[in-house]
């Protein structure tokens, strides 16, 4: 009896499916890695939050009064704005006239960082600067919020009233919801909640703010207020 001789090589059938399980071999080892690089990334955006946060402080120890946005130059430069308690005051972190590196988040070109100050912690008609008095009125005042759905109201607040908050889009634009929307439109509220990828509950929105309390008690600190 003729015994067939096997073929020495993969049939077609076999390479396929050699193919998949490799793909999924690498896709599971990439994932975590990306997942990992993510994590990384925006843990580096809070540290640069956090400096910018300090030298906003700094900023007030030297000038009693916190720097206006880089609102029309996108040269990291303060523009000039009046004092005025019932506005607000936003665009990107004048990262020059801080003396940081903060022209870009993380993620890189067009991934900017963004600063909204009350008016009444900025200006250059007020010699005097800020006060243990100064606060924001009417439409000055600015909220954070966990839920867009909530602005401007008492409930789900985050924090109130802060003399200035610092942002990013971090490295999606998740525009279409709400939460992101709201951190997008330049008014005077903002949202702060926790980090999502789910479905329809995309939030990756990184964000601090100045309390008046560490403002005023490191200013007292360094004799600037008595």
């Amino acid at each position: 009896m003729n015994i067939r001789n096997r073929s020495n090589g993969f049939t077609l059938v076999e390479m396929a499916i050699v193919l998949v399980i490799i793909a999924f071999l690498i896709g599971g080892v990439l994932t975590p890695l990306s997942t990992q690089k993510e994590q990384e990334r925006r843990a580096e955006n809070q540290e640069l939050l956090d400096e910018a946060v300090e030298a906003l402080v700094g900023y007030a120890l030297v000038n009693k009064q916190l720097p206006c946005p880089d609102i029309t130059g996108n040269d990291g430069v303060a523009d000039a704005c009046a004092t005025n308690s019932d506005t607000y005051y936003t665009g990107r972190l004048p990262w020059v006239t801080l003396g940081i590196n903060a022209e870009f988040d993380p993620w890189g070109d067009n991934h900017f960082v963004y600063y909204t100050v009350n008016g009444a912690f900025v200006g250059y008609t007020s010699p005097a600067g800020i006060d243990l008095t100064t606060q924001g009125t009417n439409a000055g005042i600015l909220w954070v919020h966990s839920a867009a759905a909530d602005c401007l109201t008492p409930v789900n607040q985050v924090a109130f009233n802060p003399p200035a908050i610092i942002w990013t889009s971090a490295k999606n634009d998740y525009t279409p919801n709400a939460d992101e929307a709201e951190n997008a439109n330049a008014d005077e509220c903002y949202v702060s909640r926790q980090y999502s990828t789910l479905a329809n509950q995309e939030f990756d929105d990184q964000m601090v703010w100045l309390s008046p309390n560490v403002l005023f008690n490191r200013m007292v600190s360094a004799g600037k207020l008595p």
